[in-house]
């Protein structure tokens, strides 16, 4: 069973990345991977959407959110390969990668394009162009409360770039020389891995992240 057409809402982006944010980046991939055909669609305000957030996959008027809820109801509806020929351990491993760069390095992403201010100058200008700077300024300091709160915004500069190159060093090594994960096929692993190192290495915001990945080849 193969959809008549998919609808992806996903945040706005510049030219030469399939999108700026991680998550919309990595669905886009796995309908990629999936064979499946869809169209993006930037929405006017994606707060009105249940859960105000992307990547949000419409499916003939049924809405699924979350990238990784997204990947499920591929796999479960249109039968995905999205695992590929994934073994249970593998499987077991690559909920750990997952569960690393989404809960955690991430936040290097977004701690160096919205709390550091060489990061937040290109940000701004890509995301707020002609918003009003008071605009701008309170959703940016909403991004850093979050991160306080969250604890990662209260580490040091130092102990920030410690932590992502210690996730990344955690790639590299199970990465190795494959061109995959795990097996001659990308996965849903290879999916959300790329989503955010093309964030960190290719992005047009120029920040860390992209020297620190130039560190590691095989990323």
């Amino acid at each position: 069973m193969t959809p008549d057409k998919l609808k992806l809402y996903a945040f706005p982006t510049a030219e030469g990345m399939i999108n700026m944010s991680p998550f919309c980046c990595k669905v886009d991939v796995l309908l990629k991977i999936a064979g499946l055909s869809h169209e993006t669609v930037v929405p006017e305000d994606h707060t009105v959407f249940p859960k105000a957030k992307l990547p949000v996959l419409d499916d003939d008027g049924h809405i699924v959110e979350d990238s990784e809820i997204i990947r499920l109801y591929l796999e479960e509806k249109y039968n995905a390969p999205l695992s590929g020929s994934l073994s249970a351990e593998q499987k077991a491993i690559g909920h750990t990668v997952c569960r690393m760069i989404e809960d955690r390095t991430r936040y290097g992403l977004i701690y160096s394009r919205w709390h550091e201010d060489a990061g937040w100058d290109q940000t701004r200008a890509i995301f707020f162009a002609g918003a009003p700077e008071e605009v701008a300024n309170a959703v940016r300091e909403q991004v850093r409360l979050t991160l306080h709160l969250e604890g990662f915004g209260r580490h040091s500069n130092d102990e920030i770039k410690t932590f992502i190159r210690s996730d990344l060093s955690a790639l590299s090594c199970l990465l190795a020389d494959k061109n995959w994960f795990f097996g001659d096929e990308p996965t849903y692993i290879d999916a959300a891995v790329f989503g955010l190192l093309a964030n960190f290495y290719t992005s047009p915001v120029k920040t860390w992240t992209a020297d620190m990945v130039a560190e590691f080849p095989n990323l």
